[in-house]
């Protein structure tokens, strides 16, 4: 960590800021905080960055493209699939039972 900077721990951010701990961890969650980790995995923030979050000025949010997929896709074609599925047997069934 740089010495010129003055760090802050979760609790004395949450302090300096007003709010809780869990919401310090729900915005680092969320991707409108940055939290800079020890060694020991401490989170600490800068006085600066909190001032920045406080005063509106929006942090740029990292994503690596096609690193994460929301659950809608996967459940759109997991659905799918279970249908084609069913059908297939349905008609296996009625070929079998008719036959």
């Amino acid at each position: 960590m740089r010495n010129d900077a003055q760090w802050m721990s979760i609790g004395e951010a949450a302090k300096h800021l007003g709010v809780s701990r869990d919401t310090l961890r729900r915005w680092e969650k969320k991707g409108k905080l940055k939290a800079v980790r020890s060694p020991t995995n401490r989170r600490y923030y800068t006085k600066k960055q909190l001032d920045e979050l406080m005063s509106g000025k929006k942090r740029e949010r990292v994503r690596k493209p096609g690193k994460r997929v929301g659950k809608t896709p996967k459940l759109i074609i997991a659905g799918g699939l279970s249908f084609i599925v069913a059908a297939i047997l349905a008609l296996l069934a009625l070929f079998f039972l008719l036959g």
